[in-house]
């Protein structure tokens, strides 16, 4: 489940408008959120009979919390689910969210913990109303409910990339402190990311030729836009770089002010352009393709002000949305999938597992693979060597069945995790 911002419609009634160059008057908005009848496919996959039977287990003693984006707002869903086996009753939810997106995806990840784990009791928390509440979900599962295991399947758009943000904090404490496993979906957005040194250039700016901007040149020459395909409906890029997080805790903010700049047959249809100076060097753009088929579109990176980083990377998210020129192939999990005390899982289809003949198993060629260096301390400063983590460290099952609407055939590494 990703989380974060609202889209801008494209192609843009305006198209065509000059483009504008912004002022320091610009307020920048808060980053704030970017889911026994059946027996799940991936209990074989894992061979949980033979697990359960030959150590004589099942979940017993233990308590899985779960965070996701929603867990009874069908509770007619709910008390069917219980009175067909297919959720343990008593399942503790601690809150819900029936406003941000409620289709309870938390539930359909309930059921696959019960089928392995038929012994364990459930706790449920939203992941979807904000950083803060996010992170609070974790430390009262642990501390609250008692849960011994959790597993997420939410990344905020604007978790930092390059340190560890307060989700990732709350997740390495409830580790540390309460010695709680802690497992997430690593995300299914492949090798759709952008990474690299940013390279400055000076070009004109197109409405004011006597104007110069320091743009990104994407070859290490002169070509200063990339061009992307964005599928029909949502696609969100998500721009970082090498600065501190004030939001995280650092003692000061980033001295970079970058934006991203979206074109569309070579004329300028939209920017985001928060102000980042003394903040966090994140920008966020969401942007509706409102036609039936993909759209190829151009972005450039520009510096706006300050000192230019040196290393940056964006995470684009959409279906059907890929990077067609000067693609690096970069790891797209970041945020508190790609810290220390979390246990990241890749996809497996189930029936790609030694348990139906395919050994190993195959990884999804969606399943995101971790690798972003993590560059900064909770303060702030800048690492002596950057902490690379090798995540995903599990991989599970996926293409699972479930009773909830939606998930019915539940595909991606929500499921696997």
């Amino acid at each position: 489940t990703y989380w974060d911002h609202k889209p801008h419609p494209m192609p843009a009634p305006t198209l065509g408008r000059p483009r504008p160059r912004r002022t320091h008057a610009h307020t920048p908005p808060v980053f704030e959120p970017l889911s026994r009848l059946l027996t799940s496919q991936g209990d074989t996959a894992m061979s949980g009979n033979q697990a359960r039977s030959a150590c004589d287990v099942s979940g017993n003693d233990v308590i899985v919390g779960v965070i996701s984006s929603s867990f009874g707002c069908d509770p007619f869903g709910v008390i069917i689910d219980t009175e067909n086996g297919e959720l343990s009753s008593g399942v503790l939810v601690l809150d819900d969210d029936c406003d941000s997106n409620p289709n309870d995806e938390g539930r359909a990840m309930s059921q696959i913990v019960f089928d392995i784990a038929p012994g364990a009791d459930i706790a449920f928390h939203p992941g979807l109303q904000g950083q803060a509440a996010f992170a609070e979900g974790i430390i009262e599962l642990a501390e609250d409910a008692d849960a011994s295991v959790i597993v997420d399947d939410v990344i905020h758009f604007s978790e930092p990339m390059f340190a560890d943000g307060i989700i990732a904090m709350a997740v390495n404490c409830v580790s540390d402190e309460f010695g709680v496993s802690y497992f997430s979906s690593s995300g299914n957005l492949g090798t759709d990311s952008y990474q690299g040194q940013f390279n400055p250039i000076g070009i004109q700016f197109p409405d004011d030729p006597g104007t110069t901007v320091i743009v990104h040149a994407f070859d290490n020459n002169d070509d200063t836009r990339q061009s992307i395909v964005i599928g029909p409906g949502t696609t969100t890029i998500v721009l970082q770089w090498d600065e501190p997080y004030l939001s995280a805790g650092a003692l000061t903010g980033s001295e970079s002010d970058l934006d991203i700049i979206v074109y569309y047959d070579g004329i300028f249809v939209l920017a985001s352009d928060e102000e980042n100076l003394g903040g966090d060097p994140i920008e966020v753009l969401a942007i509706e393709n409102t036609l039936d088929t993909p759209l190829e579109i151009e972005i450039e990176i520009e510096l706006f002000e300050g000192s230019p980083p040196n290393l940056m990377k964006y995470v684009l998210f959409g279906d059907s949305s890929e990077i067609i020129e000067h693609d690096t192939n970069s790891p797209t999990s970041y945020g508190h999938f790609n810290t220390d005390g979390t246990i990241a899982v890749g996809a497996a289809y189930w029936r790609d597992t030694p348990a139906f003949g395919t050994s190993p198993a195959i990884h999804r060629d969606f399943s995101s693979l971790c690798g972003t260096p993590i560059l900064f301390d909770p303060m702030g400063g800048r690492l002596k060597e950057p902490r690379i983590l090798m995540q995903p460290s599990v991989v599970g099952p996926d293409g699972v069945t479930t009773s909830v609407d939606g998930f019915d055939i539940f595909d991606g590494t929500s499921a696997a995790a």
